[in-house]
């Protein structure tokens, strides 16, 4: 399941689930993200779920054009744009992080070996 998180200065303050049409964020409350910020549009922008060929669900963020755009990692985007496991989205003044438990690749066990100098260990990679 994707979500995103907000951050208030580094601390996580609400943690939203992308479900059904997606998400929509914006200044007035007919979004499922209300951002009380007069640099928000009344409708911002909004992620979109698309499912590739082979089904995978995908997570596309649009501005619905706003006054002063949106960011995926600082950047400007001028169109529909693919996000990525922990891009950061910047609406406003506002930061969120997206995060997709699908694109999670979990760190895989390595195997320890001790070495002939005392305390010394390595792994072959």
């Amino acid at each position: 399941m994707a979500s995103i998180v907000q951050l208030m200065d580094g601390v996580v303050a609400n943690r939203f689930n992308i479900e059904g049409s997606g998400l929509k964020f914006g200044r007035t409350s007919v979004n499922q993200v209300t951002i009380d910020d007069l640099a928000v549009s009344s409708e911002h922008a909004q992620i979109n779920i698309l499912k590739d060929e082979q089904g995978v669900l995908k997570y596309v963020l649009e501005d619905l054009g706003s006054t002063n755009g949106s960011y995926i990692n600082e950047q400007k985007i001028d169109g529909p744009q693919l996000l990525r496991h922990k891009d950061i989205l910047r609406i406003g003044w506002n930061n969120f992080t997206f995060m997709n438990d699908d694109e999670v690749d979990l760190e895989k066990t390595r195997v320890v070996k001790k070495s002939w100098i005392p305390g010394v260990y390595y792994s072959k990679d």
